[in-house]
């Protein structure tokens, strides 16, 4: 119901007025005491944040702030911290409304005054109606006072002259009632009219105020509200710190920041004199204990040859010597690569039965492994010295004319240049002989040799899909833009790859810490067919495709199965061993100014790339058995220039970085070598590092010498291991298989389903790859949609050049085929994915410089899958509708 003030402020005393008068006068005071509240709330919230911002810094003082406690210190400082800004905020808040309430007051005080000067000719009607209401009163009393006393004259019988005396006042007051009852009327009509008017005047202001009023305080309210709820998200963030941080995980921080080394010290052994010997030296050599323990070889007569010792300098100079000339004769006749020559010397000094010995009569030491000293998840920044410069390429650019202006190569000249370099094929004959001697020769293969023998013409389109050829260093120097747009995996298996069967034992190893926890899929083993085999099948090569274990969880034993298991590769050649090192091919990729003259007082542009891997083994239709495991690397690239800049600066501007969504990460291996974690200022969503200035200096100036012609330099930062969904939740891109195997023909049917959800942002997968491996003896080959049989690996493949929501069926559908047999029955087996996505990464982790001197200037984000296998039920009862028969 509507109020109408014009209803309610009548009366016979005529009093309306007045009440709605002083109504609007309350209105000015309660403006002001609501502003007088509120400033004693903000000085409750400013006594608040100063408690709490006290409280916070005694946390952060604490003298335990150093030890495994030291993140829940951190914590706790933090929620201090913010409990005691959102204070702050909110005494601001109600500042700011304190404010507008007494501007607000002050305008009413002056719409009062105004509103009382315009409604004073309807105080002045009040008035009239009051007073003449009274005199009508009065008029009408002596009307009858007087009326009474001719009444009783004229029953007393008075006399005549008394008579006419009495009739003469009565007419007179009934004269003067008469008057006043018409002028009464007109009052009363002038008095209804402006009254009315009044009265909703008066209605209109007190709606006004009104209005105003509750919009402070609706105001008010939600600052409560919303400092309410910030309060409580404080606290539900604090309690999941706290729940977060287990007594596992405060350790685990705590010898990640503070660990002091993984190596144990190693063991002295005592040599024996060779007496037979007369050249030897009778002094006795001892093994570093920061070097690994010997190894030892045995020849063909059963003789032991020792190694692992270590050189004098003057071995090692002459041995440089011979060899700079022996490189000088050789680039003069041949231009093969070194790793060949290191291949041989490698199979020459294992097959030796005695110690050589040159012509100093000095016992010489067989190289070093450099594998057993680059195991490390970050190698030491000294790992790239001989043994690195000894595997490079030696290449000589004679300048035009002397003091010329520097040259700028187009990117026809550079694909001209790089063919007249030739780099030998990879030697395959010694591959699964021998776990050492395949890390010999892996290590010291070239890039083109692991793309599978591409010639060195196309250098500049490299296939950044295939592993680097490099070892994880701490930096990787490159001569152009490390992120240059990455190109499609190769297709699976085109070629068969020889399988010999894998060693019975392999020799210790360390443990490589990428995946600390052990294998990633511990129970899956070698690829095996779910079924028990109904004929002996024949050797599947699969070693382009299946991702060993590292070198330290190798199969230790044949396959359970007659089939041969999988070559085993070297880490460097598995698909989870892909690195942004073989990134820098894009010529003329820079942005802005040259990264090779940047001044002390330019802002130094930093590029930042993120490369993450996801694994998984899928198992029947049971999604609570697959299994994933996502990790994944940052790496930061930094432009020559910088290394004048940090050379002349002795205080350059200290480098830190933020990384953000860090609670999605299940581990975090910081390079410890250049940075450190800042426990201090991490959160529970962001963890923040600060790089180590002289040790990055002194790491990008010795990368500078080595090679001056680089643009930019590549340095990994770090590691990580991403925390998986339930079931199949993390996998961008799903499975499940369905086979019948009978004895003319096998059936397969593939069910997919691309998962946006597993991404950060949604992006196509990119080159996807299926291939099933088909056993029994291949007839023909029927399948929807339309696949290729791949007759030396005896596959069936399907290709998709990509694949995402809005391709056909939203990203979900079947594939289906019909093996006809020569010798069925055949045997379900692993069925091999392989994928990439650009632009988008799993974790959802985020970059973020902190502090001046520094910008970013890209930013690479990419996955790719690793090792993503499908097995089938072990029961033969599954059946599915066959493709139809005549497939376009």
């Amino acid at each position: 119901m509507t109020v109408d003030f014009a209803d309610y402020f009548w009366g016979e005393k005529n009093n309306g007025y007045d009440v709605l008068y002083h109504n609007m006068k309350h209105g000015a005071v309660a403006s002001k005491e609501l502003a007088e509240f509120l400033k004693e709330r903000s000085t409750i919230e400013e006594n608040n944040y100063k408690v709490l911002s006290k409280l916070a810094k005694q946390a952060g003082s604490s003298s335990s702030t150093q030890g495994t406690f030291a993140p829940v210190w951190a914590a706790l400082r933090g929620a201090a911290e913010k409990l005691a800004g959102l204070h702050l905020q909110m005494a601001q808040r109600v500042t700011e409304l304190i404010k507008d309430v007494s501007k607000y007051t002050d305008e009413l005080h002056k719409k009062h005054k105004a509103v009382k000067e315009e409604e004073s000719s309807t105080l002045e009607v009040v008035q009239s109606i009051q007073n003449i209401t009274v005199t009508l009163h009065k008029a009408k009393d002596m009307r009858m006072q007087k009326g009474l006393e001719l009444e009783k004259l004229r029953k007393d019988n008075a006399s005549q002259k008394e008579l006419e005396k009495a009739e003469i006042k009565f007419k007179k007051a009934q004269d003067d009632y008469k008057t006043l009852v018409d002028k009464y009327m007109g009052i009363r009509n002038d008095f209804q009219t402006k009254m009315t008017q009044t009265c909703r005047r008066f209605q209109y202001v007190e709606e006004t105020h009104l209005k105003h009023m509750k919009e402070f305080l609706n105001i008010y309210a939600d600052v409560l509200q919303s400092n309410h709820e910030q309060v409580g998200q404080v606290h539900i963030d604090f309690k999941r710190q706290c729940s977060d941080m287990t007594v596992d995980k405060l350790l685990e921080q705590f010898v990640q920041s503070k660990y002091t080394g993984f190596e144990k010290p190693g063991t002295f052994e005592y040599e024996e004199i060779i007496t037979g010997l007369g050249e030897m030296t009778s002094h006795s050599q001892l093994e570093s204990n920061v070097e690994t323990p010997k190894e030892t070889s045995k020849g063909a007569n059963g003789e032991t040859g020792v190694a692992g010792f270590l050189r004098s300098r003057r071995e090692k100079r002459k041995e440089k010597k011979a060899k700079k000339k022996k490189d000088i004769v050789e680039t003069s006749s041949n231009k093969e690569e070194k790793s060949d020559l290191e291949d041989k010397d490698d199979s020459r000094k294992s097959e030796t039965p005695t110690p050589e010995v040159d012509e100093d009569g000095f016992c010489i030491r067989p190289k070093a492994e450099p594998w057993e000293n680059e195991k490390g998840f970050y190698s030491s920044s000294d790992t790239d010295s001989e043994d690195e410069r000894e595997r490079k390429i030696r290449v000589e650019i004679k300048p035009l004319s002397n003091g010329g202006a520097p040259m700028s190569a187009s990117v026809d000249e550079l694909r001209a240049t790089v063919e007249n370099l030739s780099l030998s094929p990879a030697p395959t004959g010694r591959r699964g002989s021998n776990n050492d001697s395949d890390h010999h020769m892996k290590r010291s293969q070239s890039v083109s040799q692991q793309l599978g023998g591409k010639p060195s013409s196309d250098l500049l389109g490299l296939n950044l899909f295939n592993p680097s050829s490099t070892p994880s260093s701490a930096s990787t120097p490159t001569g152009s833009h490390p992120y240059a747009p990455l190109q499609s995996p190769p297709p699976l298996s085109l070629s068969p790859t020889p399988q010999p069967q894998p060693p019975q034992s392999a020799p210790p190893t360390h443990p490589h810490p990428r995946f600390p926890d052990g294998d990633l899929f511990s129970e899956v083993g070698d690829i095996t067919p779910a079924l028990p085999p109904k004929q002996s099948a024949s050797s599947t090569p699969t070693g382009s495709i299946i991702i060993p274990r590292p070198p330290s969880r190798r199969g230790e034993g044949p396959s359970p199965r007659g089939r041969m298991s999988p070559a085993t590769i070297s880490r460097a050649d598995s698909v989870a061993s892909l690195e942004f090192r073989t990134a820098g091919v894009g010529v003329g990729s820079s942005r802005g100014p040259s990264p090779l003259t940047i001044g002390l007082a330019d802002t130094i542009p930093l590029a930042v790339a993120f490369h993450e891997i996801v694994h998984s083994y899928f198992r029947g239709t049971d999604e609570t058995r697959c299994q994933v495991k996502l990790s994944g690397d940052m790496m930061l690239s930094f432009p020559a220039g910088i290394v004048a800049v940090l050379a002349n600066n002795p205080s350059p501007a200290k480098l830190t970085f933020r990384v953000r969504n860090s609670n999605r990460l299940e581990k975090l291996f910081p390079n410890n070598q250049l940075v450190s974690m800042d426990a201090t200022q991490t959160t529970v969503d962001s963890t923040i590092f600060e790089f180590n200035m002289s040790a990055l200096t002194t790491l990008l100036r010795k990368q500078a010498e080595q090679n001056p012609s680089a643009s930019y330099f590549n340095v990994d930062i770090l590691k990580y291991q991403i925390k998986c969904k339930e079931g199949a939740g993390s996998c961008p891109f799903q499975l499940v298989a369905y086979w019948k195997c009978e004895t003319t023909h096998t059936d397969l049917k593939i069910d997919y389903k691309y998962n946006s959800r597993a991404m950060a942002s949604p992006s196509p997968l990119l080159n996807l790859h299926v291939a099933a491996p088909i056993d029994g003896g291949f007839k023909s080959l029927n399948s929807k949609p339309q696949a290729q049989w791949l007759q030396d690996t005896n596959r069936v493949l399907w290709k998709f050049t990509e694949l995402s929501q809005h391709s056909e069926g939203n990203g979900v559908g079947s594939l289906k085929a019909r093996v006809e047999l020569a010798h069925g029955p055949g045997n379900q087996g692993t069925i091999f994915t392989q994928f990439n996505c650009e632009g988008t990464t799993l974790s959802g982790v985020e970059f973020e410089l902190l502090g001046p001197g520094y910008r970013l200037s890209l930013v690479k984000r990419r996955f790719v899958s690793g090792k993503y296998i499908c097995d089938g039920d072990s029961d033969s009862r599954s059946r599915y509708a066959a493709p139809p028969s005549n497939v376009d």
